[in-house]
């Protein structure tokens, strides 16, 4: 009679047995683990160009869309409302770069064919404000005797503007394909905000209804207010430009005016350089003119209209407007940092939107909003009071000496 008796299995049994289980699903795991992580490193990698300009595509269409539906509700085909405010956008970048190319290569022209004289009128200045004696009359004669070399420098750098100004026709396609995108964006968003929808259950399709309202308010309202903003300082330094007399006033006016204001947190900085260099090679004191009245349009923009514009259009605080600006920076460029801030807005929204706020516990060390401003309110008015106390006491302290005047 066999013997069946089942046997345990040995240690080295029990080991070989986890090997050829465990080892082969590990490593089966790891392969595919990390031919999804390089493949979509591959695919991110591949399509990065595709993807921006998806990104951009949808800021653009966010932005143009608050025009689109005030024309659609005065009557107008969604289409014809969509061609038309893009149209206008396209007429206004157009003029803005045309004005800025020819800035660049009437000054940079200007620039080298009076060089020396710029020279010798600077260095006029310099010794008559700070009575120094500084001369530059050898490196004049030599720059003037050196013709060949001047002109040389010329056409070197106008070629360089020419060339740059040549590789914007390489991207015509790229801007054909963002007009493609942002024209079906428009003129097709309910059908296509009803298919992204549909997708979901409706328990959820209000909140991601919500979610569209806020994102298209919060970047249209942005880019609306920046607009209104840039026209008025546009206004403004053209003005004070065709005062001065200085060259290119259009141009350097769309300059400040766009730059200041669409161009997150340095904007201010660099739409002011432009103006100031122009005026120091035309006349140093017409430098200290322009500076001046950039500074004064900043305190009237920050105090009187800036507040009345962007009420309620953007509820940032500067600190996250400031990091915004920097992460998008960091991840798209240029392109990131001017779309941060209308993203970090709409987030903002709907933070306030979805989550529940409550009354803040008695502390000395915590204060509310409201709190702060009574505050600041009741110190005003001590010092209102004060001031008036102290009137009532001058006039009283007046008002005696002339008695005792009118007495001797």
């Amino acid at each position: 009679m066999t013997d069946t008796t089942l046997t345990e299995p040995t240690e080295t049994e029990e080991g070989h047995s986890w090997y050829r289980t465990w080892l082969p699903r590990l490593a089966g795991g790891t392969v595919v683990v990390a031919a999804f992580w390089f493949g979509s490193i591959w695919v991110f990698s591949s399509t990065t160009d595709f993807l921006l300009t998806l990104i951009l595509s949808v800021f653009i269409a966010l932005a143009l869309l608050p025009g689109v539906e005030r024309l659609t509700k005065r009557g107008w085909k969604r289409g014809a409302a969509a061609g038309f405010v893009m149209f206008v956008f396209l007429l206004i970048a157009i003029v803005f770069v045309a004005a800025m190319a020819s800035l660049v290569i009437g000054q940079i022209s200007q620039l080298i064919e009076r060089l020396p004289e710029y020279a010798d009128r600077v260095t006029v200045w310099v010794n008559d404000t700070f009575s120094v004696e500084l001369d530059v009359s050898g490196f004049l004669e030599e720059i003037e005797s050196d013709e060949a070399r001047m002109e040389e420098l010329r056409d070197n750098i106008l070629g360089s503007v020419l060339g740059l100004a040549g590789s914007v026709v390489g991207v015509v396609f790229q801007a054909l394909t963002i007009g493609l995108f942002v024209f079906y964006m428009l003129a097709d968003l309910p059908r296509l905000r009803g298919a992204v929808l549909s997708r979901f259950p409706q328990k959820q399709q209000q909140y991601i209804d919500t979610i569209f309202d806020i994102s298209i308010d919060k970047v249209g309202g942005w880019v609306y207010s920046r607009a209104i903003l840039a026209f008025f300082s546009s206004v403004y330094h053209f003005v004070v430009f065709v005062a001065l007399d200085l060259p290119y006033p259009l141009a350097m006016a769309l300059w400040v005016g766009v730059v200041s204001q669409f161009v997150p947190t340095v904007g201010t900085y660099l739409a002011g350089v432009v103006p100031v260099v122009v005026a120091l090679l035309e006349d140093p004191n017409d430098a200290l003119w322009v500076l001046i009245a950039i500074v004064v349009y900043q305190q009237i923009e920050n105090y009187l209209i800036s507040p009345r514009v962007t009420a309620n259009t953007m509820d940032l605080h500067p600190a996250v407007a400031f990091g915004a600006a920097i992460v998008g920076a960091n991840l798209l460029g240029g392109i990131g940092a001017l779309m941060a801030l209308p993203f970090a807005a709409a987030v903002t929204a709907l933070v306030q939107t979805y989550t529940s706020h409550y009354d803040l516990v008695h502390s000395e060390n915590i204060e509310s909003q409201e709190e702060y401003e009574a505050r600041m309110q009741a110190k005003a008015d001590e010092k209102v009071g004060k001031g008036r106390w102290t009137d009532r006491m001058l006039r009283r302290n007046r008002s005696k000496g002339d008695e005792q005047g009118d007495d001797e």
